[in-house]
């Protein structure tokens, strides 16, 4: 049995059948479990995917309960993987559902990525980013990137599997790990509308992607501040200098 087949599915009936049947043959890593990979997960599912693949190595806190939709209060301490896959079988049952309770790094990046047809990046560390970019600029595989703070966030999507001369995420953030870390740190509390904002977007760029609708933000970066309601778009150059995709 199909999930899609117990009632009419909102894809098939605005993008049509093909994207629908891609959407559930595509296999997806979503690396990072919190805010932004709840709602990218949820939402995946939704849609009718078929095939997740999640990474985190982190536990439950009640401080990740006011913006991580999958957990709730009975599920502190508990690994976030776990939780989220039993939860995600819960809305199709029939979902293919592999998790790795473990952080990304550089020694296990080649194994995960080569699971995967797209992966998603909802981490909030630059470093796990950097590793992520290079690993799917190599593979020749689809990524696409956020991250939230407060009000704000942004999105940007590299689709090296067809173009390895576009801009990449390093071009886009450069300078060492440290600087990179000092801006995360100061992103501070991050609202759940912001949130889903975000991750919805992140989805969305999985969407047009399937569906051959719309235009993908290759070479561009999103930037949302869901306190003003502005949505900007930036050129992304590709850095001649950039030790990813410039070497």
């Amino acid at each position: 049995m199909d999930f899609t087949s117990t009632g009419k599915n909102s894809l098939i009936q605005i993008l049509g059948e093909e994207a629908q049947e891609l959407l559930q043959e595509l296999r997806f890593l979503i690396v990072g479990l919190g805010g932004l990979g709840s709602f990218v997960a949820t939402e995946l599912v939704y849609l009718g995917a078929k095939n997740l693949i999640l990474v985190d190595n982190d536990r439950i806190s009640r401080s990740n309960l006011d913006r991580q939709i999958l957990y709730g209060w009975h599920d502190v301490g508990k690994s976030k993987v776990l939780v989220a896959a039993r939860r995600l079988k819960q809305v199709n049952p029939f979902l293919k559902v592999e998790t790795f309770d473990t952080r990304l790094t550089k020694i296990n990046a080649n194994y995960l990525i080569d699971k995967a047809d797209i992966v998603i990046d909802c981490t909030d560390n630059f470093e796990t980013k950097r590793v992520l970019n290079r690993v799917c600029y190599n593979k020749k595989r689809m990524l696409i990137s956020g991250a939230v703070g407060k009000w704000e966030g942004w999105i940007a999507s590299f689709p090296f599997y067809k173009d390895k001369e576009i801009p990449c995420l390093e071009c886009l953030f450069p300078g060492d790990l440290e600087t990179l870390k000092e801006i995360s740190e100061n992103n501070g509390p991050t609202l759940v509308t912001t949130v889903a904002a975000v991750a919805t977007f992140q989805v969305n760029e999985v969407v047009k992607l399937v569906s051959g609708e719309g235009e993908n933000l290759t070479g561009r970066t999103l930037i949302i501040d869901t306190k003003t309601n502005q949505c900007v778009t930036a050129k992304l150059n590709k850095n001649p200098q950039c030790p990813v995709c410039s070497s």
